[in-house]
């Protein structure tokens, strides 16, 4: 019997091809429930040329990160779990569908927090599963193998629902700089107040000992408990001197409604360094 085996590239090339036939997109990227109803929703889309089954799950988890600063979902945390997991009171219709080509979905979310819950921000993570549906297998000749692969794509996002009052705040416990290799990196310890996540951004900027800005940079953050927020900048072509790095937390994103998030002040650090 002759088995003819692909070669590497093409492999390569055909598992992203089924890849991407599989996906689909998430509208938005976060999702929050009316606080008072308790209810919203979503959609699904199926962009690709392919029918797709969809399946949607649930588990608690929230955003992270280790000593230096990298960024990772603790699924393992249980004393959050227990006081603020969503999981238990969430109900979505549908959870399992399929989508035609280029069709599109609404998902309704419905959260039932027993009124006596403690007060506060409650969440979990969804993740939605898709793959192409397999169309089935020819007719073999005798003396021919016949393969047939099915690639899963799992996308997760954040649910999450105020309960009564919730407020949520932010205290830089201290900022680290550190130069090696033409890198500078920052870490700063920042932990969340109140009784809710802190949703939002930070924007750190370089200034020199003139205090005229010579780069920056922002991006999207989110602070559930206590973090090491992690910033880079190439540093080779900076003169040798004192610098000053500031860096300024806001509850503004560009991909979520400012209605959506809990406002505070801009939270501001600054911290110099030297580059030798």
């Amino acid at each position: 019997m002759k088995i003819r085996l692909l070669s590497l590239p093409f492999a390569l090339l055909l598992l992203f091809a089924v890849s991407v036939q599989a996906q689909v997109t998430i509208s938005p990227t976060a999702v929050f429930l009316d606080k008072n109803s308790k209810v919203g929703s979503f959609y699904v889309s199926n962009p690709s040329n392919s029918a797709v089954e969809v399946r949607l799950s649930f588990e608690f988890a929230y955003p992270a990160t280790d000593e230096d600063g990298r960024v990772f979902l603790n699924y393992e945390d249980e004393e959050a779990q227990e006081r603020f997991s969503l999981v238990p009171h969430l109900r979505a219709f549908p959870t399992t569908f399929v989508l035609q080509p280029n069709e599109r979905q609404t998902i309704r979310l419905v959260g039932r927090i027993p009124q006596n819950s403690d007060p506060g921000m409650y969440w979990t993570r969804m993740r939605v599963s898709s793959n192409q549906l397999t169309p089935p297998i020819g007719d073999v000749a005798e003396g021919q193998v016949s393969a047939q692969v099915s690639f899963q794509i799992d996308q997760v996002t954040a649910v999450l629902v105020q309960h009564g009052d919730a407020e949520t705040g932010l205290e830089i416990h201290s900022t680290q700089a550190s130069v090696e290799n033409d890198r500078l990196t920052l870490l700063s310890d920042v932990e969340r107040t109140g009784n809710a996540p802190f949703i939002g951004s930070v924007e750190t900027r370089i200034l020199d000992s003139n205090g005229e800005e010579i780069d920056s940079r922002r991006s999207s953050t989110s602070v559930y408990f206590r973090n090491n927020q992690r910033v880079e900048f190439d540093s080779s072509n900076w003169q040798p001197g004192q610098y000053t790095a500031e860096t300024t937390f806001e509850s503004q994103r560009n991909d979520i409604s400012s209605q959506n998030l809990l406002q505070i002040p801009e939270v501001s650090e600054r911290t110099t360094f030297m580059i030798e």
